[in-house]
């Protein structure tokens, strides 16, 4: 595997947590079991991860998630930008229902960063909300609430790209525009004073 193919492995075993080879694949669609299993080995040795045998059933537990198993390399902002939103990206489509929290702290970014993304991708329809943070009650009582999301058009592996009227779907080749605010007219029968009119129709 390649080394994005690599760092994506590692990402979704950290978001995962516990998990077979299988399901590692599955998330990223772009490696090979093979490639995986030495991949895996490696984090063993390393005590990243722990293998667990049931007969012929191996599953991986991570047990040290700051582990890094790459040299950090000097990249451009643009780069660094672009990595981030595919990792936030990858998240998204493992995740399936998150809020911005779990997205930031998966993907290695600010809190910040997540919901400026998820907000975009709010506006072409690819995720919705599930569940709104409160918006009244005390500070306490507010505590730990957050805004929930789910995933909508999981199109692909490749990160939908923020442009200046919608969003690029690499995976789809398409440019999806934002959705346009619908607001409803409401419509109020004239009322002649002294008659009696019945508004539920």
């Amino acid at each position: 595997m390649s080394r994005p193919q690599l760092k994506d492995a590692w990402q979704a075993m950290r978001i995962l947590k516990t998990f077979s080879l299988q399901q590692v694949r599955d998330a990223i669609e772009h490696t090979t079991l093979d490639s995986l299993k030495a991949f895996a080995k490696r984090l063993v040795a390393a005590k990243a991860i722990a293998e667990h045998v049931d007969y012929e059933h191996i599953t991986y537990t991570v047990i040290n998630a700051e582990y890094k198993p790459f040299k950090q390399v000097n990249k451009s902002d643009a780069k660094q930008k672009n990595s981030g939103r595919q990792r936030m990206w990858q998240s998204m489509r493992i995740l399936n229902e998150f809020d911005a929290g779990q997205v930031a702290s998966t993907a290695d970014i600010s809190v910040a960063s997540a919901r400026s993304y998820i907000s975009i991708l709010k506006k072409v329809g690819y995720i919705f909300v599930v569940k709104s943070a409160p918006r009244t009650g005390s500070v306490i009582e507010r505590a730990g609430e957050s805004t929930i999301y789910r995933i909508l058009k999981n199109t692909g592996p490749k990160r939908p790209i923020p442009k200046a009227t919608g969003v690029f779907d690499p995976n789809t080749n398409e440019l999806v525009e934002f959705n346009a605010v619908q607001r409803k007219t409401v419509k109020i029968a004239p009322v002649t004073l002294g008659e009696a009119h019945d508004f539920n129709n």
